[in-house]
């Protein structure tokens, strides 16, 4: 005989349930650490004078926000390229996968935020050819530019606009790079504004339910390609309810993207930046998200100055570097969130990894099997399409700089969709591909990051100047 449960006590179970979960969630919540008050934001008492762009720079902030204006160049101290690892290097399969492109050719482990500007105009990747769309994740000034010029910003020579172009003094070559106005809006610091316009369009409808916090990170922290008739770069989405992988390859596919075509398949390539805003905010958004926690709340500690007064670093940096955080907030669910992040990343990496070789294997036979005469002509669409899928997935995991923290669930169903593709590209073609089947094609004397000749002395948040073509190899 079953017992019924009262419907008085089938109400007070649900109620207490309902009381658990919020308490767990009010557990997780952000909330102000113990002893350090909330940063208050104070209007400025008077708007500096802006540059030849109409950008309020940085340093015309820093008597009014000193402790800003000084966190802010300590990125200086994430120096590039001193120390950094050749990502070809550590990972040949970028190679074989980027043939054709320029992550092949050059693939380094990136500075600080502050290097911006004198990373993209000195690496190996540019060339006479690059266009000066490069720059608009590395200063606001070109946004400015675009919004008084339209698509003829994006479509000039990078070397040319930054060389040549100059007003007032100033040129996009010796401009600071990420900078106040990125983020902020121009006049007023104390707001926050996403600047790049077709992010803005990107987030569609759903925008008011992320925090604008986390939107300005993610105009740059995201996937984008660039449109191939205004140049702009453009990110593959209409709301953030649709930000996710699987969701921005459709988009491609319906909008004709193409990064560029690998020469020996004929597959469309597509090439994916760092899409960090897609694992955290996307679809339905990560368990941080979730919780009410930010790019912001991780990555810029709450500090205080001489006087007591708090204020956000704008240092930008691992959160498992700042132990206040972990004890004040993460502790209250992570018993040890170091391990726990350590054993998600050695368990993501460790398979990006692999998934990305077996994805360079299939590329090899596939260009065996054509060289063979051996692939019909009723699948070779269809093996194009799954190089050009297999590998965008992979990529999506590989470009994320979390290594899984952000959100092992889609990471692990991004590889998943590469390995579902790959098994369907091995049937047709009658090859098995396989991490340990890879043939590595890197080459330290095509590798830009062993034989470009950096200067000793690098500049960091100022004069950035401009390199000179012979010597740093460009159009080569």
């Amino acid at each position: 005989m079953t017992r019924r449960i009262p419907k008085r006590a089938l109400v007070w179970l649900c109620v207490a349930a309902i009381a658990i979960a919020a308490l767990a969630l009010y557990a997780c919540a952000p909330k102000q650490n113990p002893g350090i008050p909330t940063p208050k934001a104070e209007a400025p008492s008077y708007v500096p004078e802006a540059n030849s762009f109409g950008v309020i720079e940085a340093h015309s902030w820093a008597d009014q926000y000193p402790n800003q204006y000084s966190t802010f160049l300590s990125n200086d101290e994430n120096t590039w390229p001193e120390g950094k690892a050749s990502k070809d290097e550590l990972y040949p399969e970028m190679v074989t996968l980027g043939k054709g492109y320029g992550y092949a050719k050059f693939f380094m482990e990136p500075g600080g935020h502050t290097y911006a500007m004198y990373t993209v105009m000195n690496n190996g990747r540019v060339s006479d050819k690059t266009k000066a769309q490069c720059l608009a994740c590395k200063t606001p000034n070109l946004h400015f530019e675009a919004a008084e010029m339209g698509n003829e910003a994006w479509q000039r020579n990078m070397f040319a606009t930054a060389e040549t172009y100059k007003e007032g003094g100033s040129s996009l070559a010796d401009a600071e790079g990420i900078s106040c106005a990125n983020c902020h809006v121009n006049d007023d610091p104390t707001q926050l504004k996403p600047l790049r316009a077709d992010w803005i369009r990107a987030m569609g409808p759903d925008a008011d339910k992320r925090s604008v916090s986390g939107e300005v990170c993610g105009q740059c922290h995201c996937d984008y390609s660039m449109d191939a008739v205004t140049g702009e770069p453009t990110s593959p989405y209409d709301s953030i309810s649709e930000m996710t992988p699987d969701n921005a390859i459709e988009w491609y596919d319906n909008h004709n993207f193409v990064d560029w075509t690998y020469e020996s398949t004929g597959a469309k390539m597509l090439a994916v930046r760092h899409s960090e805003y897609e694992y955290n905010y996307g679809g339905e958004g990560n368990h941080m998200t979730k919780l009410g926690y930010d790019c912001a709340d991780c990555h810029m500690k709450v500090e205080t100055d001489a006087d007591g007064n708090a204020y956000t670093s704008h240092y930008w940096g691992s959160p498992l570097d700042n132990d206040e955080l972990i004890k004040n907030d993460c502790s209250n669910c992570h018993k040890d969130l170091k391990a726990e992040v350590k054993q998600t990343q050695e368990e993501v990496w460790g398979r990006t990894h692999q998934v990305g070789q077996r994805t360079a294997c299939y590329v090899q036979n596939f260009e065996k099997a054509l060289a063979a005469g051996t692939v019909a002509d009723s699948d070779l669409e269809r093996l194009q399409y799954i190089q050009r899928a297999a590998a965008y997935y992979w990529n999506s995991a590989f470009a994320e700089n979390s290594k899984g923290a952000h959100n092992r669930d889609r990471f692990m169903h991004v590889l998943d969709q590469a390995e579902k593709l790959l098994d369907e590209g091995d049937q047709l073609l009658g090859m098995e591909s396989s991490a340990e089947g890879f043939v590595s094609e890197y080459d330290p004397a095509n590798d830009k990051a062993k034989t470009l000749d950096f200067p000793e002395s690098l500049p960091q948040t100022q004069d950035y100047g401009l390199p000179e073509a012979e010597k740093y190899g460009y159009g080569n």
